[in-house]
């Protein structure tokens, strides 16, 4: 048999490792590993410093308001160029992360797998987007288009399906829940991150951009608590600046780490061998790949019952939920409950790494996009 044809369809640069916070470079290179033929559609292109510069400046100017003339121009421009490259490179199916506006003027019978983290019902009762009525009405009128053409919607979490299926009435059939994985090239072996680590201090890692959503005051409460019961506790922040109130010698402050540049990544990992807990006090969030990333090294998350993360965490294997009105106390407590018992922390490091391997890695999820692919093609040509 031939190999499958898998058509990756992004309007963005998925060869680099920053865009959408990685998802995409993964997800095309865990495609990329498997027995299958990946056709790029779009115009990704390797970073370089001048394209980075490019970016930033871009983001400076005043991009095209979403639904008008330009917006509108471009959008077809890029459907136009989708179809010509698949005139020429036929697909059996066409893989389109978070692709909604990439998918509203194309026209095509092959087979369409649709996959996001969240709805667009979803994303705006949690970020502010600060579009107006007619924006957001063309925002819906993508999102809407995508989940009808698709044949099937991949989503991250519970969460987002049922977005998809209560605002947007997606046929249940069409839905499955496949997690993303983790944002690292090569994970630690298991008897690296099984080994055990310096006891004292006992280091949480903080990672996220915006300090007030990712609960940043909670996790600094959460690290003045533990050293007030007297457990020696160091707090690492890393891609926030905290506001110039958070002071403490326990305190250490990365502002960014930038995944394209090998000796971040080298630190980014090291950060992650060298710390107890992911604490993630978010007040939202979709389905943050870094809980993953924590995972593949052991790290427990602590984090709170919101979105998308009910499906990454199994409570009491690879971490703990919270409610939103915990307190930096109440972190503290389980901390302190948690890691004074080394045999139940042991256990909880080999149960982390353990979800890790089972479901929330790149190759399993892979894995079940090509067996999901491969189903579909059996049935186009059953003709079902």
């Amino acid at each position: 048999m031939r190999q499958l044809r898998v058509g990756f369809l992004s309007c963005k640069n998925y060869f680099d490792r920053t865009a959408f916070s990685g998802v995409l470079f993964h997800m095309y290179n865990a495609l990329k590993a498997r027995d299958l033929q990946v056709i790029e559609l779009g115009s990704p292109s390797k970073p370089s410093r001048l394209q980075n510069l490019v970016k930033r400046l871009s983001k400076r100017q005043a991009h095209a308001k979403l639904g008008d003339s330009r917006y509108l121009a471009d959008s077809k421009k890029f459907a136009v160029q989708v179809q010509d490259q698949l005139s020429q490179k036929p697909c059996d199916v066409i893989v389109a992360p978070v692709a909604s506006r990439e998918l509203a003027f194309l026209e095509t019978t092959i087979p369409i797998i649709y996959l996001s983290d969240t709805t667009c019902k979803l994303y705006c009762q949690y970020y502010p987007l600060n579009l107006d009525p007619q924006e957001l009405e063309w925002k819906e009128n993508e999102e809407s288009t995508a989940i009808a053409k698709a044949s099937k919607l991949v989503y991250s979490s519970e969460w987002a399906a049922n977005s998809a299926i209560c605002d947007y009435q997606a046929e249940t059939a069409k839905i499955e829940i496949i997690p993303f994985g983790a944002n690292i090239d090569n994970p630690p072996v298991a008897n690296q991150v099984l080994s055990p680590r310096p006891t004292s201090p006992c280091r949480l890692l903080f990672m996220g951009r915006d300090w007030q959503r990712k609960g940043g005051d909670i996790a600094y409460q959460t690290l003045m608590s533990l050293n007030q019961q007297g457990m020696d506790a160091e707090l690492i922040i890393v891609g926030s600046t905290p506001p110039a109130s958070i002071k403490s010698k326990k305190l250490t402050l990365i502002p960014f780490l930038n995944q394209n540049i090998p000796q971040d990544r080298q630190q980014f990992q090291e950060l992650f061998l060298t710390s107890h807990f992911l604490i993630s006090p978010t007040r939202a969030d979709c389905s943050p790949m870094v809980f993953c990333d924590a995972n593949a090294f052991g790290l427990p998350v602590l984090t709170t019952d919101v979105g998308g993360i009910p499906t990454i965490i199994n409570e009491g294997k690879n971490g703990y939920m919270f409610p939103l009105s915990a307190s930096g106390e109440d972190y503290a407590n389980l901390i302190v409950q948690t890691f004074s018992n080394p045999t139940r922390y042991a256990q909880l490091v080999s149960s982390s790494r353990e979800e890790y391997d089972k479901r929330l890695n790149w190759n399993k999820w892979a894995e079940r996009i090509h067996d999901l692919s491969l189903t579909m093609v059996e049935s186009e040509e059953l003709g079902e």
